[in-house]
C-alpha cells in the first residue's frame, strides 16, 4: 500500500511510534516464548502417543507456529485491534479505511510478519536469512513516513495511537 493512502484520522497518529511498536513486539515476543517453552514440556503429553520423535517435535512447532501466528491474527481483528504488547503500549491496528481488520487479513498480517522467521528458525543453515529479513522490515518500516512495516504495507494495514499519546523517541 503506498505511504499516500492513507489518511490518518483525527485524534490519531502514527508519529513516533516505532520504540512503542518494538516494545510491544518485545513484550508479546517474550509472553508467546514463554507460553511456546510451556507448550513444548509438556508438548509429549499433547500429542498423540503414535507421533514420536522427529515427527513430534515437527508436530508440536508447527501447532506453537500457528498459535503465534494466529495470537496476532485473533487479537487484531478482535474489538480490542491489539495484541497483549500493543495494548500496553496504546497502540491499535487499522485497515487500510481506518477500520478493524478482518481475521483473514490480521491472519495474512501475521503470516508475513512472523512466518518467515519461524521458518528460517527451523531450516537448518538458513538462519542468516532471519537477519536479513529483519534487516528488510527495519529498511522499510524507518523509511516510511507512516511506519509501515512488510507486513503492514502486504496486508494494507497501519498501527497508530491516540494523538494525546506519550511519543517513545528512538533519536532527536
Amino acid at each position: 500500500m503506498p505511504d499516500q493512502a492513507i489518511a490518518v484520522p483525527v485524534g490519531l497518529t502514527t508519529e513516533g511510534l516505532l520504540a512503542k511498536r518494538y516494545m510491544a513486539r518485545l513484550m508479546d515476543g517474550m509472553l508467546l516464548s514463554i507460553l511456546a517453552f510451556i507448550a513444548s514440556m509438556g508438548g509429549s503429553r499433547l500429542l498423540p502417543d503414535s507421533i514420536a520423535g522427529v515427527a513430534g517435535t515437527l508436530a508440536l512447532l508447527v501447532l506453537i507456529a500457528l498459535f503465534w501466528i494466529g495470537y496476532g491474527a485473533v487479537l487484531e481483528s478482535s474489538p480490542m485491534q491489539a495484541t497483549i504488547g500493543k495494548r500496553v503500549m496504546g497502540l491499535k491496528v487499522y485497515n487500510a479505511d481506518g477500520g478493524r481488520l478482518a481475521l483473514s487479513q490480521a491472519a495474512f498480517r501475521n503470516l508475513v510478519k512472523d512466518g518467515p522467521f519461524l521458518l528460517f528458525g527451523l531450516l537448518p543453515g538458513v538462519q542468516l536469512l532471519s537477519v536479513v529479513w529483519l534487516a528488510a522490515h527495519l529498511v522499510v518500516l524507518h523509511r516510511s513516513p507512516v511506519s509501515q512495516a512488510i507486513h503492514d504495507r502486504a496486508a494494507r494495514t497501519w498501527v497508530a495511537a491516540p494523538e494525546h499519546t506519550v511519543q517513545l523517541r528512538l533519536s532527536n
